[in-house]
């Protein structure tokens, strides 16, 4: 045995050096706002258990020498055989699991889970043992690191840094107009100041899609995705939109179904109307993703004011409507259908278009599409058009469609564009006759023009930009 006094001394630089790695530690874990990565959370506490077990071994080195960890571990193997087989058998497999949890990342600190057969909440801490999970009522779920793992966990915050989604999903009666029960679903997730925007195909909306994907056995089955922040609590959020689609189809009769025990017969208009609670909220949503159906239009067999005409009552009409349009804005719409289908159909004596119109009320698209496979009929038209493979003669934008339709034609012919199915040139990229079309009525009120073209069609696309 060593003097007390030498014992004193061998155990003050060990105990001093693990007692100041356990503060620090310590430290680290409480600053939330440096230390939310969840490895970094683990490891740090994985190093504390090792700097205490590393201090106890020293401590029982200094007393006896003949007690170190390595004599002890050797002479009593059998025994702790034992032990780590029975007794810490579950602490083990926290401990592994946590590890792997840890360096696999399914989910981060501050991520919004929903662990198989727990209530969904936000992943507030990891330790070596368990995973604590913050739920309604600031309530917490302590969930043992081997159970987390051996369950399907639902991420809804997977990779996203600023933001997470919330699936949400309602019933409608058979007798509900599905599209107005869509649009209303739409707007009380745009109106809530709890959600985010989203941005779809290159536009901002101000809220995701509606799906309507089931038929239930008494009802139809609307479901849609709200994105809120992470600080944002999701039980308060989908309170208030809960609140806000049940106020919404009280006022606009639209039924919520449920099992009836008795068969009743509805007569007249449902008047049931429950006043909106003076909630914050933002301005009425105006500017969402919509997509026309595809017209197809056959200009042998009508003529083209027809065609024009057939597409300015329905799709633009329908586009104008359905996005909130101005009066303004619907007519600058309906010479931008009009023009585009001039050039086309002009170009084309004989063809079968299709046309859509898609966007939101920021930024919308007309698309004018048809089909014309290389070394076709109209190819060979195009390049007939003079001996040199252009038409001097046409000018604006049509001379510009024109030459980039033989242009095309050629290149994907002759195999020019090798690695390449289809080209496509846009007018603000193609500055060489941007003097011949500054002053058109479809240059003067388009953003862009794009023209693509590959073996089996040319799409033409007006862009359009409304500024606010």
């Amino acid at each position: 045995m060593k003097d007390f006094k030498d014992v004193l001394i061998g155990l003050a630089l060990p105990i001093a050096v693990t007692v100041i790695i356990v503060v620090v530690i310590g430290i680290l874990l409480r600053n939330s706002t440096r230390n939310k990565s969840l490895h970094r959370r683990y490891l740090l506490q994985m190093v504390r258990v090792l700097a205490i077990l590393v201090c106890l071994a020293d401590v029982i080195s200094a007393i006896d020498p003949a007690l170190s960890m390595n004599q002890i571990l050797l002479r009593g193997s059998a025994l702790v055989v034992a032990i780590v087989g029975f007794a810490a058998q579950p602490a083990i497999s926290d401990l592994i699991c946590g590890l792997l949890i840890s360096i696999n990342k399914p989910f981060e600190i501050g991520d919004r889970i929903i662990i198989e057969g727990q209530e969904p909440g936000i992943v507030e801490d990891i330790t070596l043992r368990h995973t604590v999970v913050r739920i309604y009522d600031d309530l917490r779920i302590i969930v043992p690191n081997s159970e987390l793992n051996s369950k399907t966990v639902t991420n809804t915050s997977y990779r996203k840094a600023d933001r997470r989604g919330i699936h949400l999903q309602y019933s409608v009666s058979y007798d509900t107009d599905v599209n107005r029960a869509m649009d209303i679903i739409r707007d009380c997730v745009a109106e809530s100041p709890y959600t985010l925007s989203v941005e779809t195909n290159g536009i901002i909306e101000d809220s995701g899609p509606v799906y309507f994907l089931k038929f239930a056995d008494s009802a139809l089955l609307l479901d849609t995705t709200i994105w809120i922040t992470k600080n944002t609590s999701s039980y308060t959020a989908i309170t208030d939109i809960n609140l806000r689609v049940n106020t919404a189809f009280n006022k606009k009769g639209i039924e919520i179904p449920y099992n009836y025990v008795n068969v009743v017969e509805f007569k007249g208009e449902k008047i049931t109307a429950v006043e909106e609670e003076s909630i914050s909220k933002k301005s009425t949503p105006s500017k969402r993703h919509f997509r026309t159906n595809t017209i197809r239009l056959n200009v042998s067999e009508q003529r083209m004011s027809d065609a024009v005409g057939s597409v300015q009552r329905y799709a633009s009409k329908r586009y104008a409507t359905k996005q909130r349009l101005g009066a303004r804005e619907e007519m600058q719409l309906d010479l931008l259908c009009e023009e585009g289908l001039r050039i086309v159909l002009g170009i084309m004596e004989d063809v079968k278009a299709d046309f859509w119109i898609e966007g939101s009320g920021q930024l919308y698209r007309i698309h004018i599409r048809f089909n014309a496979k290389v070394d076709s009929s109209e190819y060979r038209k195009f390049l007939g058009l003079s001996s040199e493979g252009k038409n001097e003669a046409a000018q604006g934008i049509n001379g510009w469609l024109m030459n980039k339709l033989m242009m095309g034609s050629g290149m994907l012919s002759d195999n020019a564009s090798e690695g390449n199915d289809k080209l496509e040139w846009t007018l603000k990229e193609d500055p060489e006759i941007k003097a011949n079309i500054e002053e058109t009525l479809l240059t003067s009120i388009a953003t862009d023009i794009k023209v693509s073209i590959s073996k089996e069609r040319v799409e033409l696309v007006i862009i359009r930009e409304i500024p606010f």
